[in-house]
């Protein structure tokens, strides 16, 4: 990024970067940006590194422990969606049951 011009300056001042997700963001629904995926911005056959890849090549020593902590958030996210997946279900079960009283 030519950060030395104006216009490079303009967009540092705007970029936005974030370790996780920050609070103001953590409760909104999360969404698919089509735009925004590897696999439809990249043209076939084209190289890419990661920068967690990068950084460990060059001397980065917590590759594996970011890896132990992602693969923990993966299992919680995981067990937090199913059991969301049961509340939901239970919810509907009873607004099924609740409209059936009702309309009876």
């Amino acid at each position: 990024m030519p950060h030395k011009t104006a216009r490079g300056t303009d967009a540092m001042g705007r970029l936005k970067v974030f370790e996780g997700i920050p609070a103001p963001y953590d409760k909104m629904k999360r969404m698919v940006v089509p735009d925004a995926l590897k696999v439809l911005r990249m043209a076939h056959g084209r190289r890419f590194c990661r920068l967690g890849d990068l950084a460990h090549k060059v001397g980065w020593k917590h590759a594996e422990t970011v890896k132990a902590l992602e693969d923990a958030r993966r299992e919680r996210a995981s067990a937090w969606y199913s059991a969301e997946k049961k509340k939901r279900a239970t919810v509907a079960k009873a607004l099924a049951a609740a409209e059936k009283k009702v309309k009876a």
